[in-house]
Parts: structure tokens; sequence; C-alpha cells
């Protein structure tokens, strides 16, 4: 995995397509498709410098958090490489926990673990209805992912409502594909 650089001056507008472009010409083995790749990089956001995101943690690139830290910048073929090692960290996950064939089904389980974390997969009944096999009532538990440091994202005053349209485009794919 590279390692976070700082970077003095701009490195430009990190822009999702020119990432994916970068992921789709690398022979990354990633299960999820490229629909599920696309969506999950379009609901992240591209920023080239570290930020915080609405949970309070630093964040660069395509949702990349580990070893992120206040000031850290990025070019576009580092946000590609991370971008691929933290989906192929999820599908790992996902895979651990629950066997599904690629799928809608499946992208919107690793954007579930990619948005959410691991822990909150393991203790879901998102996994758990996925588990056993009732995937029509695990669509539906996005919906209640909707509250980010304990405010609810349904609330205008609670500055999340991103949270709120990602849960409902996860549900709706994973009901019906893309």
């Amino acid at each position: 995995m590279k390692k976070l650089t700082a970077v003095s001056g701009s490195l430009g507008g990190c822009i999702v397509a020119a990432v994916l472009a970068l992921v789709s010409q690398n022979d990354h083995k990633l299960k999820t498709s490229p629909q599920g790749l696309a969506f999950i990089a379009n609901l992240e956001g591209c920023e080239n410098s570290a930020y915080q995101c609405s949970a309070d943690v630093w964040t660069i690139g395509l949702g990349h958090t580990s070893d992120t830290k206040a000031g850290d910048m990025a070019n576009t073929e580092e946000i590609a490489d991370w971008f691929i090692e933290d989906v192929a960290t999820a599908e790992k996950y996902v895979e651990r926990y629950v066997n599904l064939p690629a799928s809608p089904k499946f992208d919107m389980a690793v954007s579930f673990v990619m948005n959410l974390g691991v822990g909150n997969f393991r203790s879901s009944t998102f996994l758990t209805s996925l588990q056993s096999g009732t995937f029509d009532a695990a669509c539906y538990e996005f919906l209640r992912w909707v509250y980010v440091n304990g405010k609810d994202c349904r609330k205008e005053s609670s500055n999340c409502a991103g949270i709120v349209k990602r849960r409902l485009a996860e549900k709706e794919i994973c009901l019906n594909g893309y």
C-alpha cells in the first residue's frame, strides 16, 4: 500500500472518471462490478486533499481513511490505488461473512462495508438477512443506517442528507439491480 504524502501546492481537482479509468486499466481482480465501482466512487466523492467527513474521520480520495491526517494530499494514481485496496478489503470482509455471487447485492454489501465499516456490517441485520437468504428483506435494512455520530440524517439540520440519498440508492440497486 502506498503511503500518504504531504505535497505542497495544488494537485488539481480529483475527477472520479479519471480515477475509475485508472482502476479499469489495472489488473485488480476485484469481484465488484464496474457499475458497483462507479456507484461507490460517485457516492464517496473525490478529494485530493484530506478532509473530515460527516463522521469526523480524516478522509482523502474516494473514501480512503487509513493513515489519513490533516494536510495530506494525493494524486490521481494514489487515489486509484487506494480505491482498489479499499474495495478489495471490503470484499474480503463481505466474503468472510456471507457467500454472495458477483451481483448488485454483492456490490451493495461492499458499499455498506466501505461506508460503514466491517464492525457495523458484522453486527447488522443486513448481514443476518443476507446469511439467512432473505435478500429482499436485507435490501430494506439500508434504510436503517441514516445516522452519523448520533445525528439523524433525515433531518435537514443534520447536514448529512447525502447519507439518506445513498441508502435509498443502495436499497434500490440491491432490490432491482442497475
